[in-house]
């Protein structure tokens, strides 16, 4: 080939190149970034920004609230330029996986997952039901005072009234109550009971929850506003038990309650807003493991606001309770019931305090 030619055709090489970086270069700048809804990411920002303004070391380690802002810091930075839907989709996603990394890390945290076997929100609002949030979605059913103790007195069913923190709760009176079906997910080897409870007045028989009664165990409060807790251990002995100390527990506001026994350390403790109030013992009240096995009469379902159904009272040749019971002394909570749990675990005080924390108004 002649150097003309060979001239020629590098030329029009080195045209060809220059000319398809130009034409890309023009694509790239022509190609515009269709901007996402960062609402969802400035809500979550948000969120995270008022939570790392409160972290202290009271409450988490060092090393997780360090890491907790770091990726909050990097987020913000991601999310000022111009950023596609899918851009912003994963960093609300990356900042709630922070938040939620950093809720296990906190003192006195709770795995519900492994730990709830029964967990009502009472957030309905409507309806005859209220159904657990915990892993076996245990529904409670609305029940009607028992006419043939009460009389007129018996309630036509619980009511819906405003809850502890801004949701709903149940009220009772008359013997109204609710039923959950038994399963074995209300009689665990370790137990802790959790409630709120706002006594329209305080008397010996407001109960709060009811399993089989004294057979199984039983939650009240006592005339003195006392917490009293009373269940059968799997030696057979009935353990009953408050946490002598008079007006714990007021009426017309919330109270939260908590009542925890341990299989392995034999010990009973009763929390009232957050505080050991009482620690009972083997060696002071014979506290042992619960029973887990419900007989004579059988496992009844789980009552909350009330001692008994109307199939454990007519059954009075097993339960004896027709010969005694009057509408004097029947067993019924006179008031509001909210954020009620059983945990398959006794908590640690750390975990009690935190769980009102969390909770309280």
């Amino acid at each position: 080939m002649k150097m003309e030619n060979l001239i020629r055709v590098r030329t029009m090489l080195l045209l060809l190149v220059v000319s398809s970086a130009l034409f890309l270069g023009s694509c790239k700048k022509d190609a515009t970034i269709v901007a996402g809804d960062k609402t969802a990411l400035t809500t979550a920002i948000a969120s995270a920004n008022t939570l790392s303004a409160a972290l202290t070391t009271a409450d988490y380690p060092q090393a997780a609230i360090t890491a907790f802002q770091a990726t909050l810091a990097s987020v913000v930075t991601a999310a000022a330029p111009t950023l596609t839907q899918a851009q912003i989709d994963n960093l609300v996603i990356q900042l709630n996986a922070a938040m939620a990394t950093l809720n296990t890390q906190a003192y006195g945290f709770i795995d519900e997952t492994k730990y709830l076997n029964a967990g009502w929100h009472f957030d309905e609002g409507t309806g005859t039901t209220a159904t657990s949030y915990a892993a076996g979605k245990q529904v409670a059913t609305f029940k009607g005072g028992n006419t043939i103790i009460l009389g007129t007195a018996a309630s036509a069913a619980p009511t819906w009234v405003a809850g502890v923190k801004g949701g709903k709760a149940i009220h009772v009176t008359g013997g109204a109550h609710l039923e959950a079906p038994y399963t074995t997910a209300f009689l665990p080897v370790d137990i802790t009971i959790s409630v709120w409870v706002n006594p329209d007045e305080l008397y010996a028989n407001n109960y709060i929850v009811s399993q089989n009664f004294w057979v199984g165990y039983k939650l009240q409060t006592q005339d003195g506003g006392k917490p009293f807790f009373t269940y059968k251990t799997s030696g057979g002995t009935i353990i009953d038990a408050d946490n002598e100390t008079d007006n714990s527990i007021k009426i017309n506001m919330w109270n939260h309650i908590v009542v925890s026994v341990n299989s392995t350390t034999q010990e009973e403790k009763i929390y009232v807003d957050g505080t050991l109030t009482k620690t009972w013992t083997n060696a002071n009240k014979g506290i042992g493991p619960l029973l887990q096995t419900l007989t004579a009469p059988g496992p009844q379902p789980f009552i909350i606001g009330c001692c008994a159904t109307d199939d454990e009272l007519a059954n009075d040749a097993v339960t004896g309770w027709m010969a005694w019971t009057t509408a004097a002394n029947f067993g019924y909570f006179k008031g509001s019931i909210d954020e009620l749990k059983i945990y398959n675990i006794a908590l640690t005080d750390g975990q009690v305090s935190k769980l009102y924390n969390d909770e309280k108004p």
